[in-house]
């Protein structure tokens, strides 16, 4: 099951949505359960109730709550950066602080039903619900972790430093490996030293980055503007 809400003050946009997601969902097996809120102040007290989304499309301008604010809550009250969020809108400019939500990306309206679809496409593909795994190896051991689970990866000389959500593992490869096998799900090498998953980064300053358990990593020099690049891709509407 993967779980979707609507939020928009236009109920002909929830609509429009819905629509495009219930054609998708007669070309995969997956299915799909869609909530609609038409004020952010519902989505919020459905969130506060315990339940939770893969995916939320989040209109940025509402009366009353709106998206930036929804987006804050989602992020640093329920320190929940595994749902995605999708961001819609009829500016095609966003302010800065929309950055710090860590959108998956930016919808302009009128929506394009084939961007909303890659959408969702690519949120399923980051959820553990692809069941996504990263593989290495320990010894003679083969192991894999989801790839949901990780924060970063490390590298140590000849070995590799897997930081997860639980826990962490040491084994011997490079970091070009690791990059092969990540860099589909939003990983993005930030510094010879360190890959990231996009999912776990609170906040990208000049030439560091907060992960979501508080370490600060560097950005390297030749590699800031790559890292902005990246950032920018995903945070606006291409």
């Amino acid at each position: 099951m993967f779980n979707i809400a609507i939020c928009d003050d236009e109920a002909l946009i929830c609509s429009h949505i819905e629509s495009i997601i219930l054609e998708f969902q007669q070309t995969i097996a997956m299915k799909i359960k869609i909530e609609k809120f038409y004020a952010g102040e519902a989505l919020c007290k459905y969130i506060e109730e315990e339940h939770d989304f893969d995916l939320i499309f989040l209109d940025i301008e509402m009366k009353g709550m709106n998206g930036i604010q929804i987006g804050k809550i989602i992020r640093e009250v329920r320190d929940d950066y595994k749902t995605k969020i999708i961001y819609i809108s009829a500016k095609n400019h966003y302010d800065r602080q929309l950055f710090d939500v860590q959108p998956l990306h930016f919808l302009a309206k009128p929506l394009i039903a084939e961007k909303v679809v890659d959408d969702i496409k690519l949120a399923i593909r980051l959820s553990d619900k692809t069941g996504g795994f990263f593989t290495y190896k320990k010894g003679f051991e083969k192991k894999q972790v989801l790839i949901k689970d990780i924060l970063y990866f490390e590298s140590l000389n000849r070995e590799v430093r897997g930081v997860f959500t639980k826990g962490e593992e040491t084994f011997y490869d490079s970091t070009e490996n690791v990059l092969r096998q990540v860099d589909q799900y939003q990983f993005i090498q930030i510094h010879r030293s360190y890959i990231i998953n996009y999912a776990y980064v609170c906040r990208f300053k000049y030439d560091e980055v907060i992960m979501s358990n508080g370490e600060v990593l560097p950005i390297g020099q030749s590699r800031r503007k790559d890292v902005r690049k990246f950032q920018m891709s995903l945070e606006k509407d291409n």
